[in-house]
């Protein structure tokens, strides 16, 4: 069961960058069954983020099939969207509890997975908030360990699996991964000119 557990979770891409994660201890039976009691269980905050993310969405992508004649247009609308994303952040701030709070080493579609010294066993539930910094949003889910790697004698890293999810925020955290993954590249390939311009003054 474990084993197929973990490979649903490894069917999503992962991407080593670290986000804010509260994680609460819950029993199984605490654990929605269905779509409808999770999504009566969800802050009315994490709606709205999901809901203001979807919607920037769907307003910038036409406009980049319209090429330089929307490009004045997309650059305003880009302006209005990261007003509203700094809006979002402070608003979900009063989400963000210190309590049960860690950082995550990676996430993706399929959950995530951080490194602490508390000591928890496969099958563990959490009730989960991911807080996706660069997209300006949040997701309220529910969680499994489903592998643990010691990594020295005091530090264990576990892999949590999503097991109750809304699909839009599935959708989210996949996006959120994928943005991610740009970022990364766009500054290893700035960081490789810059190298190559330094060696060619040499």
């Amino acid at each position: 069961m474990n084993s197929q557990r973990l490979s649903e979770f490894e069917q999503y891409f992962q991407i080593d960058e670290s986000n804010r994660v509260n994680l609460y201890i819950v029993d199984d039976n605490a654990v929605p069954k269905n779509l409808t009691q999770l999504d009566a269980d969800i802050p009315p905050l994490f709606k709205l983020a999901n809901e203001v993310s979807s919607l920037e969405q769907s307003a910038l992508g036409p406009l980049r099939n319209l090429g330089d004649v929307a490009q004045e247009l997309a650059v305003f609308l880009q302006a209005q969207s990261r007003k509203i994303d700094l809006i979002m952040s402070h608003v979900l701030a009063s989400e963000q509890s210190e309590d049960n709070a860690i950082y995550c080493d990676s996430y993706g579609g399929g959950g995530v997975k951080f490194t602490t010294e508390d000591v928890y066993s496969l099958g563990q539930k959490f009730r989960t908030k991911l807080f996706l910094h660069h997209e300006a949003s949040a997701v309220y889910c529910y969680t499994e360990v489903v592998a643990i790697k010691k990594i020295d004698t005091e530090h264990y890293q576990y892999t949590l699996l999503f097991i109750a999810i809304r699909d839009s925020d599935q959708e989210l955290v996949v996006r959120a991964s994928l943005h991610a993954q740009t970022r990364q590249l766009k500054k290893r390939q700035q960081l490789e000119q810059s190298q190559n311009m330094q060696a060619d003054d040499k």
